[in-house]
């Protein structure tokens, strides 16, 4: 990606968005039975309803929903859906709707709170393609002529501003948003994006979430505390200690192999394309140097079904370190395991099996 530019999307959404290379063919809809509800008018609750998040690895695009069969159906029915756990929890109902467009044209979708910039795009969609969202599913609230995908707290009953970041030379992934202001940062500092103005003229807040999410979700640099730290192995020493407090959940889900196989690289100063896919397309991935021989600090890419690893997607580790005997001591994380990370040796006759990915 390149450097993108810092903007306040109330003033100059439409001369940035214009510059958005829109897909050369049609984006199929979301394809979900549509429905639609009034919105209540009773007073304000604050009750949690968790907002989740789906990456596009195809679009590099974001998807918001409080829809739980979305969520679910998407990454279920469509490969390049992959599922990113809680983003952050919104209000059940508030005063400040946060409504959902799709582009016919692009694919993309778009989040705002600003109901007169929902009713220009819409005015202008025959040429732009900007519409109401009409994929949505009975959970989301319809006031007839704007789709609400969920709800903003209020700026007087929250300290969790959900952050708006722009790259308008991202394409369909242009627009993200966070409520970790760690991965908002991270992505400004290795993506290019830039904190942009979505709500009320205050830099960088799209809305406003309340409380946190769960442990497994994405708000949040504390959440590796839930889990055990396993110790390293006995005859065995690492280069530097396991610190995950810093991963970036950006573009590999949390406890996932790949995300904690990309984050330890970085510990090093190693880096890896934020999109290598699952497991055992790390070794297929261009631009890399792949070898048989076990490789200090490489990330170990197996494929689908080895050692007993996903026969669908395959495995990535880390390599820790290596022994005289060839035998390779590797740190690897995954949501079947009770603690965050583990550790796990393989013989030299193992070894010789796999693939060793030599990062940049």
């Amino acid at each position: 990606m390149k450097k993108g530019e810092n903007l306040n999307l109330n003033h100059n959404w439409h001369r940035h968005f214009s510059k958005i290379i829109l897909a050369s063919s049609f984006f199929a809809g979301l394809g979900l039975l549509v429905a639609t509800t009034q919105i209540q008018t009773q007073a304000d609750t604050i009750a949690n309803t968790p907002v989740y998040r789906l990456y596009n690895k195809t679009t590099k695009e974001h998807l918001y929903t409080i829809n739980s069969t979305e969520y679910n159906t998407l990454a279920n029915s469509k490969s390049h859906w992959i599922k990113e756990g809680i983003a952050f929890n919104a209000p059940t109902l508030s005063k400040i709707p946060v409504y959902r467009l799709y582009n016919r044209i692009s694919g993309e979708h778009f989040y705002t709170t600003d109901a007169a910039k929902v009713a220009e795009l819409i005015k202008n969609g025959t040429k732009s393609g900007w519409r109401n969202d009409s994929s949505v599913s009975a959970d989301y609230y319809n006031d007839k002529t704007k789709v609400i995908a969920f709800y903003s707290a209020m700026p007087t009953t929250s300290n969790i501003p959900v952050l708006s970041l722009y790259n308008p030379l991202a394409g369909i992934g242009s627009h993200f948003y966070t409520a970790s202001p760690f991965e908002a940062t991270y992505d400004e500092t290795n993506f290019q994006y830039k904190k942009a103005d979505n709500f009320n003229y205050e830099f960088g807040v799209a809305w406003y979430a309340l409380g946190e999410s769960d442990s497994k979700g994405i708000v949040g640099s504390s959440q590796a505390t839930n889990f055990p730290i396993p110790d390293v192995p006995n005859g065995w020493t690492i280069d530097k200690p396991i610190d995950t407090s810093h991963y970036s959940n950006a573009t590999y889900n949390y406890r996932q192999c790949t995300w904690f196989a990309w984050n330890r690289a970085r510990d090093f100063g190693i880096s890896y394309s934020p999109y290598m896919g699952n497991g055992q397309d790390w070794q297929n991935a261009v631009g890399y140097t792949v070898t048989t021989n076990p490789v200090l600090h490489s990330v170990v890419s197996f494929k689908a079904g080895q050692f007993g690893f996903s026969a669908q997607y395959g495995h990535v580790a880390f390599v820790e370190a290596i022994h005289p005997d060839g035998s390779i001591l590797v740190s690897e994380s995954g949501l079947g395991y009770s603690s965050l990370f583990v550790y796990q040796v393989f013989t030299a006759a193992e070894a010789s099996q796999l693939h060793y990915v030599i990062g940049h």
